[in-house]
């Protein structure tokens, strides 16, 4: 078989592959609004988690690796979007869509508090495990994007689970001057009291 042909029929490959993901992600979507629609009616959370503990997992990332590229071949990362301004885009059937932002975007918008490779570890890692739901958003080439709604009810319903940032522990030079002073544990030797120090 010619490479040629290889071409073809990997492009066909890739784009039902995309069609595929399209529809897993619009399902992501539903269960994400639901997920939020049940929050927001006061639904226990561990009767949530146990809900979404079933749903089968998914892979964030599968682009195959591409041994051998040469300089000809151009950058797999899409050009950056432009920022959009408002709220609702027209779409192309005349009617109103939401706008979208990728994670750099809505960091840059202050939408969300992270920088986007943090803000991924939350959503795709760590979410899935402290059984928050997770927007699907929009695949758009390489980049997914999300409507401010999506991102925001994500965001409350991570941090309603996640609690402080650092764990409550404190930050800053208050904790460092603590613990340098802090005694540690108690030890005993030979029945005296031994206090250790960090």
């Amino acid at each position: 078989m010619e490479w040629t042909q290889l071409l073809k029929d990997l492009t066909d490959a890739v784009q039902v592959r995309n069609t595929k993901v399209a529809a897993l992600r619009n399902a992501g979507a539903h269960v994400t609004d639901l997920a939020a629609q049940a929050i927001a009616a006061g639904a226990p959370g561990p009767a949530l988690a146990k809900i979404l503990a079933t749903m089968e997992p998914t892979i964030a990332h599968d682009r195959p690796h591409v041994c051998g590229q040469s300089p000809v071949v151009p950058p797999l990362r899409p050009a950056a979007v432009p920022k959009q301004s408002t709220e609702t885009l027209p779409d192309d059937a005349g009617g109103i869509r939401p706008v979208r932002y990728s994670l750099a975007e809505a960091f840059e918008e202050g939408i969300l508090p992270w920088q986007p490779a943090t803000t991924r570890t939350y959503m795709r890692r760590r979410s899935p495990e402290r059984g928050i739901p997770v927007p699907a958003g929009e695949l758009d080439g390489q980049t997914t994007r999300y409507t401010k709604d999506e991102l925001t009810t994500w965001l409350s319903a991570w941090q309603q689970q996640a609690g402080p940032a650092n764990g409550g522990r404190p930050t800053g030079l208050r904790a460092r001057v603590s613990s340098a002073v802090e005694p540690g544990p108690i030890a005993s030797e030979g029945g005296h009291s031994i206090r250790s120090c960090h």
